[in-house]
């Protein structure tokens, strides 16, 4: 039996990896209460020249239980993107593309949903008492969306562990951009993201001194997992690749300011403010404290998985840290950067899980690192209607 449940996720991902080739996840979602355009609306801002775009994101939710027995069979949860209408007829080539992909990802999440259902079931009959609900979440994450370039990070959760899956599209073309499509020096990528790794982790080396550089001569480019930021190209390896297993996912950002030559012009032409989804857990990397190097930042989050709410929430610096009792049935975190040159964490939190579901938002200020919290109000991004929201894009729009 669980072989057989491994076998049906593993088709599932590989499902997932086919759609990336191809283009490139239900009924409840978080619904904000209030719609405050001095809060959060999604505008036309230009900066450098360079327009930010307006995304939506729909929310899609299943819950399975066996008759009336109290405890759930399966929980299903998924998200999705496309482009704005307003924006469809600008930019007809990527509108399509993200519809196409959207309905795609969406269809691999409902086939998961009833593969799981199915299993679910069956073991439920079997033995009851020692069940676990079969839990499957996918959450799009979009980490840039601009006139020169969108990118997309898939954030894929189950029984069976936590993937990434990064999406990186041309605005102008729809394009599904390669790596070589951006880098433009490819026999220094490796040493820089060794550098880069090895800055974070310190002078030991955790998995030999060639990990980086054996992984890049032994993975082909499409099998290479990365997403196009605003301030450069972050990487994504799964547990074991370039250390340890126990050390779990690595991420590694190679900034366009540290390595300018390093990069195509075209795809380093990006806002001066812009806002980055962030994925729980996964270290983020970028200039807060004006010295042109990446300092990492994280919000995380402690997840009561038999209540399914949130017990607390964390923000970290390298030199800052915040903890407090959260209790939340959602958190959505972003990195905001103005124009002014300030850092901003807006964390989007749903404390409700009724019809009313209502959202707050918190303010953290990363000023030189350091972490102020600034407050938080009962506000949320604008609803679109039928559980799809104007995602965050424009910080100036942002309440901050």
């Amino acid at each position: 039996m669980l072989m057989d449940k491994l076998k049906r996720t593993l088709c599932i991902l590989l499902t997932l990896c086919f759609t990336v080739a191809l283009t490139s996840c239900g009924e409840d979602s978080p619904k904000e209460v209030t719609t405050d355009e001095a809060a959060l609306t999604v505008g036309d801002e230009i900066k450098n020249d360079v327009e930010i775009l307006q995304l939506n994101k729909e929310y899609i939710s299943h819950y399975e239980w066996y008759e009336d027995y109290p405890k759930m069979l399966v929980r299903s949860e998924y998200t999705t993107v496309i482009l704005d209408e307003s924006m469809v007829k600008k930019y007809s080539a990527l509108a399509e593309v993200l519809s196409e992909t959207s309905v795609m990802r969406k269809r691999t999440m409902e086939d998961e949903k009833d593969n799981l259902l199915f299993d679910a079931t069956e073991e439920f009959m079997n033995d009851g008492e020692a069940f676990s609900t079969y839990v499957s979440t996918l959450d799009v994450k979009v980490r840039r969306a601009d006139s020169v370039a969108v990118s997309i990070l898939e954030d894929y959760f189950s029984d069976f562990g936590r993937t990434f899956n990064g999406l990186n599209y041309d605005t102008e073309s729809g394009k599904l951009l390669s790596l070589s499509d951006v880098v433009t020096d490819s026999s220094g990528l490796s040493e820089a993201v060794e550098k880069s790794f090895m800055a974070r982790i310190g002078e030991d080396e955790p998995f030999g001194e060639t990990a980086v550089a054996d992984y890049f001569v032994n993975t082909p480019q499409e099998d290479l997992n990365w997403t196009l930021d605003c301030n450069g190209v972050t990487f994504y390896f799964s547990a074991g690749a370039i250390a340890p297993t126990n050390f779990g996912v690595q991420t590694v950002t190679v900034t366009f300011a540290e390595y300018p030559d390093l990069f195509s012009e075209k795809y380093t032409d990006a806002p001066e403010a812009y806002t980055v989804g962030l994925p729980l857990d996964l270290p983020f990397f970028t200039d807060i404290t004006g010295d042109k190097k990446a300092d990492e930042i994280t919000v995380s989050g402690d997840y009561d998985s038999e209540g399914g709410y949130y017990t607390s929430m964390a923000v970290y610096t390298e030199k800052s840290e915040y903890e407090e009792e959260w209790f939340s049935y959602g958190l959505d975190p972003y990195y905001v950067k103005t124009a002014d040159g300030n850092s901003y964490i807006c964390v989007y939190s749903l404390n409700s899980e009724d019809e009313s579901r209502e959202t707050v938002l918190s303010t953290f200020s990363l000023k030189n690192g350091e972490i102020e919290f600034l407050g938080t109000s009962e506000i949320g991004p604008v609803s679109k209607g039928n559980n799809v929201f104007a995602l965050p894009a424009d910080p100036d729009k942002i309440l901050l």
